[in-house]
């Protein structure tokens, strides 16, 4: 009788053991949280790097023009600061298993928690933290995604902000520090519009709007000045 009872026992605790270790894999739901025609522009870009490498964008934007199942296909564009416009072009984004030939940082599945796996797959990157935040005078709960890393010469510390309840991405810092001269450089960007979710967008003004307010208050703080030094004879 007792070792019939081990024979039942035995598989049971092997199936107990396979649970515990596959568990986290399947812990969370990956579902798309996007539909077509829903877009996120981004801006407020920030680029230092050593002078003349790289061109900053102005602006970029992502729009959802496909979704199928588990995939979201993206299109991508923008426009550099010089007025040159960023190639446009598409990807397709799988929200359980990735983005084939590249890392997948546009969108991850919705709902996700602090301690979830962005994709569902055992090597997956885990969300680092999930908090509220006001997002472009909305309050919004956000994931954020670490990453560190040491390459030849240099260290770098990326930090990839979602809404939690879309998946999209909605800004990024990194920091990249150069060993040998001791200098960290900072890229970020942010979210600036988006029609996801109800917000007020970060107005953009126009170079003609912008040159004749610069040279009426240049010409402001000359008189200011001038009359200031004229009391003070």
């Amino acid at each position: 009788m007792m070792n019939s009872r081990l024979k039942i026992a035995f598989p049971l605790v092997c199936v107990l053991l396979m649970a515990t270790f596959v568990a986290p894999v399947w812990a969370a739901d990956y579902n798309l949280g996007v539909s077509v025609g829903q877009w996120v522009k981004y801006g407020d870009y920030v680029v230092t790097t050593p002078a003349g490498t790289v061109i900053s964008p102005d602006w970029s934007m992502i729009e959802v023009i496909g979704v199928s199942g588990k995939e979201a296909t993206l299109r991508i564009t923008g426009a550099y600061k010089n007025g040159t416009a960023i190639p446009a072009s598409n990807v397709v984004c799988n929200i359980e298993s990735g983005m084939t030939g590249g890392f997948q940082r546009y969108i991850i599945a919705a709902n996700l928690n602090e301690g979830d796996r962005i994709l569902n797959t055992a090597t997956a990157d885990t969300i680092n933290m999930t908090e509220t935040r006001t997002i472009l005078g909305a309050s919004r709960s956000v994931n954020i995604l670490n990453f560190t890393g040491s390459f030849p010469g240099q260290n770098i510390k990326i930090a990839y902000i979602y809404d939690q309840a879309s998946g999209m991405q909605i800004g990024m810092e990194m920091e990249t520090t150069i060993i040998a001269q001791a200098v960290t450089y900072t890229n970020s960007y942010r979210i600036i519009d988006t029609n996801i979710f109800d917000c007020e967008p970060i107005p953009e003004f126009p170079s003609w709007i912008l040159l004749p307010l610069f040279v009426t208050t240049t010409l402001l703080i000359v008189i200011l000045k001038k009359r200031g030094h004229t009391t003070q004879q």
